[in-house]
């Protein structure tokens, strides 16, 4: 790969739109998902903070395999963030 110096303006978008694809895909994986459960304020949630990360990613990462691997790991954080505030939400020392 490159460094990208030589680029047209052309396929740098082209790369661009790949890193952005390979940032946001499995966020939107984790939002159809959530969607498709019923948790419409949760999936609305993930959506927004995978597109705000999944931007992040695509305009600092140097390859669209890193990108891509970012983007997974941004969406895994995001269900283990959700995890954790539904297990705050349910904890039974909160009912009393």
């Amino acid at each position: 790969m490159a460094d990208g110096l030589l680029l047209s303006r052309k396929e740098r978008r082209r790369v661009f739109w790949l890193k952005l694809a390979g940032a946001v895909g499995p966020s939107l994986v984790l939002v159809a998902t959530a969607l498709a459960l019923g948790d419409d304020a949760v999936g609305l949630t993930i959506a927004a903070f995978g597109l705000l990360f999944g931007f992040l990613v695509a305009t600092t990462a140097r390859t669209v395999r890193g990108a891509l691997r970012a983007g997974v790991a941004v969406a895994v954080v995001l269900l283990v963030f959700q995890l954790v505030v539904a297990w705050f939400v349910t904890h039974p020392i909160e009912k009393s």
